[in-house]
C-alpha cells in the first residue's frame, strides 16, 4: 500500500507545472513637495526613481496552485535636492487548494517592510486601498501628518485563511474567511506620524443566486483593531446586498446594512518621543478635555459605542468596441471608518467613479475620480482625489505606463488645506517560462 500511495504522489507531482516569471520596473516621477512634509524651505517639485525587480514561483498540479513573490522597491528620492535612497521588502505568498469538487481553500501572506514615503503613494478614488497588496497606499490614507516627517520606517502585514463551497445547493455559495492584520511605523519617529496597529479580522457570506441575473447576499464582517497610541477600535457589521444585470452591458448592485463599532480614544504618545508643542498625545489630533472646577483641564479617554449605517449604491456599464471598449462604474457608500491616526471610528462617505478604455489590443487608458468625508454630524478629515493613467503594451516582454495622481485634503485640526500630485512614467520588463 505504501508503494502504491508513493507512486501516486510521485505520477502528480510529476504531472505538476513550475513556472517563473521575472520582471524589473523603472519609475520616473516627479511629485509636489510642502513645507510641511521636511520643517524646512525646500523646492516646490521633487524627482525620484524607483526600481523594482521581481522575481517569483508559480507550482500548479490541477488541483493546487501556490505561488510566492519577491518584490523590493529601490527608491532614489529626491535626487536634485535632497537625494537619498530608501529600500521596502515587498512580499506574497498564495495558495489556493481544491481538495474535492465545490469546496476551495485559499491562503495569502502579504508584507511590506521598510522606508516609505508618505507623499508619494496617493490612493486613487476616495479609498484606503492601493492597486497592488504591496502598495503602501493600501494602508496609509492620506491625511494631514506631523510637521518634520515624509519618509517612515514602516511594516504592513496581512495574513489571510479562507474557504468557498457551494455544497448547499445548486446556486448558493457559502465562503469565510479569518486573518491577522499588522501595520504602521516601527520606531517611535515613525509611530508619531503613523502608529502602529494589529488586530484580527473575519468575514463570513453567504450567497444565492435565484435566476441568472439576480445575486443575493448576507455578509457578516468583524475587525478588531489596537494601536500603539492606546486607542481602540471594533467593528462588526452585517450586510446584506442585491446584484442584478438589468442586460448586456449595465449591472446594478445594492447593499443596505449596519454597523456596531467600539473606539476608545488614545491615551498616550509613542514611548521615547514628545509630543510636539500644544497638541494632545493623539498626536495632531486634538482630544476633548473636561474642565473640573478649578483645576487644570484633564484629558479624559472616553469609550464610545455606536450604531452605524452600512450602505452600498453602485452601477456598472460597460461599451463594448472593438475600437473602445469600454469598462465604468458609479459607487456611493457610507460605512464605519476606522480613522488610520486616531482609532477612532464614524460613518464615512465615498463616492468613485472609474473608467477604463481598451483602445485596442495594446493600448488601454484608465481615468478615477473620488472624494471621501464623513458624514452624520462626525468629525473627520476630507479628501478628493483623482487620476488618469495609460498604459501601452510594446511586445510581449515590455510595457510602458505613465500615470498622473492629485490629491486634495483637509482635516479638521490642521489649519491649511494640503494638495500634493504626482505624474509617473513607467517602463515594465518581463519573461516568463517554464522551470
Amino acid at each position: 500500500m505504501l508503494d502504491a500511495a508513493l507512486a501516486s504522489l510521485w505520477l502528480e507531482v510529476a504531472s505538476a507545472s513550475v513556472t517563473y516569471d521575472a520582471a524589473a520596473r523603472v519609475d520616473t516621477r516627479m511629485r509636489s513637495m510642502e513645507a510641511q512634509a521636511t520643517g524646512a524651505a525646500v523646492a516646490p517639485v521633487a524627482g525620484d526613481m524607483d526600481i523594482v525587480p521581481t522575481v517569483g514561483l508559480k507550482y500548479d498540479d490541477g488541483s493546487a496552485v501556490a505561488r510566492v513573490q519577491y518584490a523590493p522597491r529601490i527608491s532614489f528620492r529626491e535626487a536634485t535636492t535632497n537625494p537619498r535612497t530608501e529600500v521596502q521588502h515587498v512580499g506574497r505568498l498564495l495558495g489556493d487548494w481544491r481538495p474535492s469538487r465545490g469546496l476551495t481553500l485559499h491562503g495569502t501572506q502579504e508584507f511590506v517592510l521598510g522606508q516609505v514615503n508618505l507623499f508619494t503613494h496617493l490612493p486613487l478614488g476616495g479609498s484606503q486601498g492601493g492597486d497592488t497588496p504591496g502598495d503602501p497606499g493600501t494602508d496609509i490614507p492620506i491625511q494631514p501628518l506631523p510637521q518634520g516627517t515624509d519618509s517612515v520606517f514602516f511594516l504592513s502585514s496581512l495574513t489571510t485563511l479562507a474557504a468557498e463551497t457551494g455544497w448547499l445547493g445548486r446556486g448558493v455559495r457559502l465562503s469565510g474567511s479569518a486573518g491577522f492584520s499588522a501595520s504602521g511605523g516601527l520606531d517611535a519617529t515613525a509611530r508619531a506620524a503613523v502608529p502602529f496597529q494589529y488586530g484580527p479580522r473575519a468575514q463570513l457570506s453567504l450567497g444565492w443566486t435565484p435566476a441568472p441575473r439576480h445575486t443575493l447576499a448576507t455578509t457578516v464582517g468583524f475587525t478588531d483593531s489596537r494601536f500603539s497610541t492606546g486607542a481602540h477600535a471594533t467593528v462588526t457589521t452585517l450586510t446584506g446586498a442585491w446584484t442584478q444585470r438589468l442586460d448586456r452591458r449595465t449591472s446594478f448592485e445594492m447593499g443596505v446594512g449596519v454597523g456596531v463599532a467600539y473606539s476608545l480614544r488614545a491615551t498616550e504618545a509613542p514611548a521615547d518621543t514628545d509630543p510636539p508643542p500644544d497638541q494632545t498625545p493623539a498626536w495632531g489630533r486634538r482630544v476633548r478635555t473636561q474642565q473640573v472646577g478649578g483645576a487644570e483641564p484633564e484629558v479624559t479617554p472616553p469609550a464610545t459605542l455606536q450604531l452605524l449605517p452600512d450602505l452600498t449604491l453602485a452601477v456598472s456599464h460597460r461599451v463594448p468596441s472593438r475600437v473602445a471598449d469600454f469598462n465604468g462604474r458609479l459607487a456611493a457608500r457610507v460605512t464605519p471608518f476606522v480613522d488610520r491616526l486616531t482609532g477612532l471610528v464614524y460613518p464615512r462617505a465615498d463616492l468613485t467613479l472609474n473608467g477604463t478604455w481598451a483602445l485596442g489590443p495594446r493600448l488601454r487608458v484608465s481615468g478615477t475620480a473620488g472624494s471621501a468625508f464623513a458624514v452624520g454630524g462626525a468629525v473627520g478629515d476630507r479628501q478628493v482625489v483623482g487620476g488618469v493613467g495609460a498604459g501601452w503594451t510594446v511586445s510581449r516582454w515590455m510595457t510602458l505606463e505613465v500615470d498622473t495622481r492629485t490629491a486634495w485634503t483637509r482635516s479638521p485640526d490642521v489649519e491649511a488645506a494640503r494638495t500634493v500630485w504626482s505624474a509617473t512614467l513607467g517602463l515594465t520588463v518581463q519573461k516568463t517560462g517554464i522551470l
